[in-house]
């Protein structure tokens, strides 16, 4: 296992006024998966080919347990990447594209052949060695490549949005074996995605990252339930957000926001209640979403079914539950 350690990295191109990494700082634990989680340009990928190697930072350190690794060549970092495609050699079998990290390496083919039967039993594909990637399903080809990935025993695998080309159940499927493998086998991982449902599914801990710099890391249903500040909220979803006046605060120039979920639209009136107008009401089917105009802003809310609906037009309460209000940073 390995704690990895980055270290007010900074990178800029030459075609791009801002850097794309800005005194970019995070640790990740031994055997810990941290997913991180940004929109496209955000520097994510970036961020993994400096530790790779294929990129070189303008400024900071990358440490793997306490030593820079910026002086160690790419191929001795120990630090594997698994892209969005597969990448496996269309004329070599399963066995062959597995096992390529070890040939290179001059190890002995009975240990190979062993250590594919290994991984293929823990990737769920026992007795596939001979097949060729043209007769796998999208998710057993990226099934291979994790194994061809974990086949040289890595200090730090990297996962760069893996799953974002496969079909829903597939991508569900391949979360779980994922992880599971990963928890077997103690590996620390960095998960790179731009979906929240994935990242909280699979992570220890999920960074928030955008215009290269961490906004927000926390366990996932931290920064679900309470997300630190205005731009980490409105990245989980959070789109309403209130003033202290509005929640009955002491301090009314301190900010509040509350998940759409939490929020209660119904018809009759109550204590602390504000009136409105329903803009726009959709059945998702487990759900319903409401767009609800106030005299002072919009609110969105979703209500889980039961849930009331409401024509365009009606009279309307929403209610902001006390216990589901948190303080934001603006």
């Amino acid at each position: 296992m390995t704690q990895v350690n980055l270290l007010a990295l900074t990178k800029r191109y030459p075609t791009r006024s801002a850097p794309v990494l800005d005194d970019f700082s995070l640790s990740v634990g031994d055997g810990e998966l941290l997913a991180l989680l940004g929109p496209s340009g955000s520097g994510k990928s970036t961020l993994l080919k400096l530790i790779a190697g294929i990129e070189r930072p303008d400024a900071g350190d990358i440490h793997f347990d306490g030593r820079s690794i910026l002086s160690v060549p790419p191929n001795q970092r120990g630090a594997v990447m698994m892209f969005q495609k597969a990448y496996l050699f269309p004329f070599l079998n399963v066995e062959e594209n597995i096992g390529f990290g070890l040939r290179v390496k001059g190890v002995p083919a009975p240990t190979i052949r062993a250590e594919v039967s290994r991984l293929l039993t823990l990737i769920g594909l026992p007795g596939m060695e001979k097949r060729k990637p043209g007769q796998l399903s999208g998710g057993e080809q990226q099934r291979v490549a994790l194994a061809r990935a974990l086949v040289t025993n890595p200090k730090l695998l990297m996962l760069d949005e893996p799953l974002s080309s496969l079909d829903t159940s597939v991508r569900l499927n391949l979360q779980e074996a994922i992880r599971q493998i990963q928890r077997e086998l103690g590996i620390t991982t960095i998960f790179v995605t731009h979906d929240l449902g994935e990242a909280m599914a699979m992570a220890d801990r999920m960074a928030i990252l955008l215009d290269g710099k961490i906004v927000a890391v926390d366990a996932p249903a931290t920064l679900f339930h309470r997300p630190p500040n205005r731009v980490a909220a409105q990245f989980m979803g959070v789109s309403t957000f209130l003033t202290g006046a509005q929640v009955g605060a002491e301090d009314c120039s301190r900010s509040y926001a509350i998940r759409p979920e939490h929020i209660r639209v119904q018809k009759e009136g109550c204590p602390g209640a504000v009136p409105g107008e329903v803009r726009d009401c959709v059945f998702r089917g487990e759900y319903v979403e409401y767009q609800v105009a106030t005299a002072a802003f919009t609110v969105r809310a979703r209500m889980s079914m039961p849930a009331p609906l409401f024509p365009p037009g009606e009279r309307v309460f929403v209610k902001f539950p006390q216990e589901h209000v948190f303080e934001v940073v603006a």
